[in-house]
């Protein structure tokens, strides 16, 4: 079916886990295994390194700190999510008392929350060799891999995490998540209900229990699922996103504008919808869409134009390059 095609790729980056990451939870950044993620990831250790250098030499003429202080330190940086920082303190108080978990499981998180997952992986896993019954440290080998697309491995981990730990809303999330990259649709929208069960309204679980029933085929719930995280306090630009995605499978045209035009400026939202058209098989209303958003941003003409032409090339007996037919069904864009 073309539009379920559609929308999955439209939401690639959820299936990816981007930055929505993952929602709910630590919020890694994906690592994919493209040539050029694989650039970028270096980019980000070499950064990283870089900055945990410049820090180190910004702290070596302070009066050395004891373990507690450091790890208060590393606390306090956490929370104002300077990552580097607070993974600089929480090495340094490993460094004093290398035994101590508590301190080693906050390392491995902040290394997964910048999205270093080696690094988080190998603290994991030591944790789990030191403390095979810990919760968190299954669900944070789960999240990592995850990301890596380990999947075997990541449900062993989440349901032995869910095991010690069955109230661990995360980790009921992550597992969803997981079913919905295997297609596994109706397992991933029970997992999200008893993450819900555990963490009332919670804004990202119910993001991704819409998108499970969207990628089910189940639009009306998927509608409603969106709209309470939206009265949740949500403002996600992937929330809306999704929403919109979601109006325009029921044929909310109107609805879907005005909530794309929450996650981004006039002239995207427009090409958003126009794109979104075309995933349900109204080219002539895409065309309108995409020629709306090049008159009010002729900037924005290069992405618009592309996905101009494409939706004139789906209508049958329009060239590339001419004008589609104006008829009542091509002039309706909202």
């Amino acid at each position: 079916m073309r539009s379920l095609q559609t929308l999955r790729l439209l939401l690639a980056v959820w299936i990816a886990i981007g930055a929505a990451t993952l929602t709910g939870c630590w919020g890694a950044k994906d690592q994919a295994a493209s040539s050029a993620d694989s650039t970028e990831y270096r980019k980000m250790m070499d950064e990283q390194k870089q900055q945990q250098e410049r820090l180190e030499a910004a702290t070596s003429s302070t009066p050395e700190l004891t373990a507690e202080e450091h790890e208060r330190k590393g606390d306090l940086d956490a929370q104002t999510r300077n990552y580097p920082l607070a993974s600089l303190h929480y090495d340094k108080a490993l460094k004093v008392n290398p035994t101590h978990n508590p301190v080693r499981l906050k390392l491995a998180q902040v290394f997964l929350q910048q999205g270093l997952l080696d690094q988080a992986l190998m603290h994991f896993q030591e944790l789990r060799t030191r403390g095979p019954e810990s919760a968190p440290v299954h669900e944070g080998l789960g999240q990592v891999y995850l990301i890596q697309g380990k999947h075997m491995e990541a449900e062993a981990s989440l349901t032995k995490a869910i095991t010690l730990n069955p109230s661990s809303w995360q980790a009921h999330n992550l597992l969803g998540l997981l079913y919905d990259q295997q297609k596994r649709h109706a397992e991933a929208i029970a997992s999200y209900h008893t993450a819900l069960s555990h963490r009332l309204r919670e804004p990202n679980v119910l993001n991704n229990l819409g998108l499970a029933y969207a990628l089910s085929g189940n639009y009306d719930a998927a509608i409603d699922t969106y709209e309470q995280a939206v009265a949740a306090g949500s403002q996600s630009p992937k929330l809306y996103n999704n929403l919109g995605i979601a109006y325009v499978q029921r044929r909310r045209y109107a609805d879907a504008l005005n909530t794309f035009k929450k996650a981004m400026d006039e002239p995207r939202a427009y090409n958003n919808l126009g794109v979104a058209l075309l995933g349900v098989n109204h080219a002539k209303k895409a065309v309108v869409c995409f020629e709306k958003a090049i008159e009010l941003n002729p900037q924005y003409y290069e992405k618009a134009s592309e996905n101009l032409r494409i939706a004139r090339q789906a209508i049958p007996n329009t060239p590339s390059g001419g004008v589609a037919s104006q008829t009542p069904d091509s002039g309706s864009c909202p």
